[in-house]
């Protein structure tokens, strides 16, 4: 989703650009150009592709891609919220609250509709009295947002009805499992609940949410390898891994994002010690000089020496775990391939310094811009700044279309 993706960019760059570091002319001209990339791609959305799911950037029209449910205006939401916005932000909830419909015979990705729908809506609800919302009596625990957070979330509980407890990765929002679907998941797809469930059972008081979430989390830990590996993808029935190449990107990133921000969130060491176990691991088996391979997830031997984009949210998590020595080290090696492309590519071979042909796009991923965000925020130091106003420039120069931003299909060195 290459709305969302610039979205949350556009979120963090904008709060890193309120430094005490810089000149305030430095500053503002900087914050201005992010306010005003935002807008450009919100409006570009709202004219062109409204209400579909997401605008073509090159066509400059719309297409729905994850459910028809105008998923790019309630990933917007909570942008409008930091760019401090009140007449569009309660416009949009009003929108909200009058056109959604869950209840429609279309299978959905359970992963992408929690992280984006229900993330969506649950952060405007919990935005909306700051936004000038009249909210109801007893918000945050009451309020439209969050009612229709929790039809949503209903909607996705069928696919963890399994002896496993971990979830199928598709479901349709009226039927629940469609008859056939695989049971085979990533184990991102499996582990990337508890954020958003765990905030809606604190909400509703109903604990059905975050139990859900921690047994599908506990679900892929319980079938680690004997060196506390884990895979890529997994049988959410049986157990048996279907891809047993272990690393900390695509597939599996987010399963250990969110054993650190769940652990913080909802104040459950559990999930902390989980991380610490398995991070003890990945530093044994998959870090080699301050880069992180892939290996087998049984025995340990590197599969691929090659760094992938989503891999560039670790850095920010090692930040928030207050390790910023090694956060430090990973994240210059990580600036460096988007200095080397201008972006940085989906795969990069580590050995021979070059993106593989058909892996050297750049769909707007936000992860490197987090990474900074938190590393800024806990150094103040302007190194992080000044990396940051590097992918502004990069997007703004080569990723600007005239009414969004788009996917950068190919980069060369």
């Amino acid at each position: 989703n290459k709305m969302t993706f610039l979205f949350v960019y556009l979120q963090v760059c904008f709060l890193m650009s309120f430094s005490t570091g810089m000149t305030e002319k430095e500053r503002i001209k900087l914050r201005e150009e992010v306010r005003g990339m935002f807008y450009h791609a919100y409006e570009g959305y709202i004219k062109y592709a409204y209400p579909y799911d997401e605008l073509r950037p090159l066509s400059c029209d719309g297409h729905d891609t994850w459910g028809s449910y105008s998923l790019t205006l309630i990933d917007a939401l909570d942008t409008l919220g930091v760019m401090e916005n009140k007449t569009e932000f309660q416009r949009v909830v009003e929108l909200i609250i009058e056109k959604a419909n869950f209840d429609v015979n279309i299978n959905v990705s359970v992963f992408e509709t929690s992280i984006r729908i229900l993330g969506g809506l649950l952060s405007g609800h919990l935005m909306s009295k700051k936004m000038g919302v009249d909210v109801e009596d007893g918000w945050p625990c009451a309020g439209p947002l969050l009612r229709i957070s929790k039809d949503v979330a209903d909607k996705l509980l069928p696919a963890f009805d399994t002896p496993t407890g971990m979830p199928y990765g598709t479901v349709n929002l009226r039927d629940g499992v469609p008859e056939g679907e695989t049971p085979i998941t990533c184990t991102a797809g499996v582990g990337t609940y508890i954020i958003e469930f765990g905030t809606l059972s604190r909400l509703t008081g109903d604990p059905v949410y975050e139990e859900v979430a921690m047994r599908a989390l506990h679900g892929i830990w319980d079938h680690r390898s004997s060196i506390n590996l884990v895979g890529n993808h997994i049988d959410v029935l049986t157990g048996r891994w279907a891809a047993q190449d272990s690393g900390i990107g695509a597939g599996i990133d987010s399963y250990f994002e969110y054993l650190v921000k769940g652990a913080a969130l909802l104040q459950k060491p559990e999930l902390m010690a989980i991380f610490i176990e398995a991070r003890t691991a990945i530093d044994k088996y998959l870090h080699h000089e301050d880069w992180y391979l892939w290996a087998t997830m049984t025995k340990g031997y590197v599969t691929m020496a090659v760094f992938q984009s989503l891999e560039a949210y670790w850095p920010g998590v090692l930040a928030l775990l207050g390790d910023i020595n090694s956060a430090q080290k990973i994240i210059f090696n990580y600036h460096q391939v988007w200095k080397q492309f201008g972006f940085t590519p989906e795969f990069y071979n580590i050995p021979q310094a070059e993106a593989p042909v058909n892996r050297e796009g750049y769909p707007l991923r936000p992860e490197l811009i987090e990474s900074l965000m938190y590393l800024y925020q806990a150094t103040k130091d302007d190194t992080f700044l000044e990396m940051g106003a590097d992918i502004l420039t990069s997007i703004q120069h080569t990723a600007k279309t005239e009414c969004g931003y788009a996917t950068v299909r190919r980069l060369k060195m």
